[in-house]
C-alpha cells in the first residue's frame, strides 16, 4: 500500500504493508505526526514488537470498544517504530510515530496477538487555497483565545504549523482531554467537517 502522508510540505511517502500487528489500548489515540512513547511488558505485546521489528516497523493502536476487548473501533492510527530501548527483563520502551488514518478490514490472525488487514482512511474535500488559510487562521484565532484555558498543553511550535490538516491532528491530540471524543475526530472521514467537529467539541467542553 503506497501512502502519501497529510500533512506540511515534507509529505513524506510511506508504503504500508497490506497487514500489520495491532496493540489495542484503551485510552490511546494515535493521530498522523504524533509521537506516542510505549511501555512494553505483556508476552503477547513482546512477540508483537519482536514480529515488527523484524520486518517493517508498523504497528497499529486501536481503541477496544468495551472492556472484553472483543470489539475494536473500526478506525484507528498506524504508526512507525521510530526508536526502540530493549530491558535486560525482556520489557522495551519504544516512540512511535504516526503516519496515517486506517480503517480495520479484517482479521487474519487473533492470536498470539492480532493482525489486520487495512485501507487508508479519510479525504480531502474541495475547498480553495483562501479556505484552507481560512481554516488555519480560524484554529489560530482559536488558540489566541483558548490560551489560557490550555496554557500547560500548549506550546510555541503550534503557531508555526502552515497546515490546518496537521493542526487539527495535533490539536486534537494535544487539547481532547476524551479518548472518545479524540476517536470521533480521528474517525471524521473528511479533513473540513473533521476540523469543524474539533472545534465543535472544544467550544463545548466547560
Amino acid at each position: 500500500m503506497r501512502l502519501s502522508g497529510e500533512g506540511d510540505s515534507s509529505e513524506a511517502v510511506f508504503h504500508l504493508p497490506k497487514v500489520v500487528p495491532v496493540m489495542l489500548l484503551g485510552g490511546v489515540t494515535l493521530f498522523p505526526k504524533m509521537l506516542l512513547p510505549l511501555f512494553i511488558f505483556e508476552m503477547r505485546y513482546r512477540a508483537m514488537l519482536k514480529r515488527a521489528l523484524d520486518t517493517d516497523r508498523f504497528l497499529i493502536m486501536a481503541q477496544p470498544r468495551g472492556p472484553e476487548n472483543d470489539e475494536v473501533c473500526p478506525v484507528a492510527g498506524v504508526g512507525l517504530i521510530r526508536a526502540c530501548v530493549n530491558g535486560e527483563d525482556g520489557t522495551s520502551n519504544l516512540v512511535l510515530e504516526g503516519v496515517a488514518r486506517v480503517r480495520l478490514t479484517g482479521w487474519p490472525q487473533l492470536t498470539p496477538f492480532r493482525m489486520a488487514r487495512m485501507v487508508p482512511h479519510g479525504k480531502k474535500e474541495p475547498e480553495t487555497p483562501s479556505q484552507k488559510k481560512g481554516r488555519l487562521r480560524q484554529l489560530h484565532e482559536f488558540l489566541d483565545e483558548k490560551g489560557e484555558q490550555y496554557q500547560e498543553q500548549i506550546s510555541g511550535h503550534l503557531s508555526q504549523i502552515e497546515d490546518p490538516d496537521v493542526l487539527v491532528d495535533v490539536i486534537a491530540s494535544t487539547l481532547l482531554g476524551d479518548s472518545w471524543q479524540r476517536q470521533a475526530v480521528l474517525e471524521e472521514e473528511g479533513n473540513v467537517r473533521r476540523q469543524a467537529l474539533l472545534l465543535e467539541l472544544l467550544n463545548s467542553t466547560p
